[in-house]
């Protein structure tokens, strides 16, 4: 048996496809997204939580997939710069900007090392990357990434942090 498409098909399937290309193509000049970001940390007995609704942008460089978005700051005045950059192995990296650029990378149960800058000289940290899950739509373009990982500092643990992101086009 052959299948058959009428004209409405058609167009239904040709509209489609024109708005994936659009799609596409905002991605590549950067969308605004709306954001919803929820972290978690715990350090010893203290365990702090922090909720976010925010606007950001999502912006397509080759295969990466690029989240910016200003995170407030407890005093409620200032933004810190941070970038979310999905690789296509689906491993995390997240660059905060203060005095100096922060960078974790993270890939499902590993270990990775970071180096802090400071006036007084580097501080060397690792990173290990308890769970980390990432899941994407192109239309509507929208995303999720839930992670989990300790923070340590000469193979000692200094903090337990989770994090979920949500944003939506």
């Amino acid at each position: 048996s052959s299948l058959l498409y009428t004209k409405d098909d058609r167009k239904s399937v040709e509209k489609k496809e024109k708005k994936t290309k659009e799609a596409i193509m905002s991605l590549k000049n950067g969308m605004n997204v709306n954001i919803y970001l929820k972290t978690k940390v715990i350090q010893g007995e203290a365990i702090e939580e922090f909720l976010f609704e925010l606007v950001g942008q999502v912006v397509r460089v080759g295969h990466h997939l690029y989240i910016r978005y200003q995170e407030p700051q407890e005093d409620g005045v200032t933004f810190v710069p941070v970038t979310v950059k999905i690789s296509p192995d689906e491993s995390v990296q997240l660059t905060r900007v203060t005095d100096s650029r922060l960078r974790f990378k993270f890939q499902y149960q590993e270990m990775t090392d970071t180096k802090y800058p400071t006036p007084y000289g580097s501080m060397f940290f690792q990173v290990y990357t308890k769970d980390l899950h990432v899941s994407l739509t192109d239309y509507p373009t929208a995303g999720k990434i839930r992670l989990q990982y300790d923070l340590l500092m000469a193979n000692e643990r200094i903090g337990e942090y989770e994090l979920y992101l949500e944003f939506t086009s």
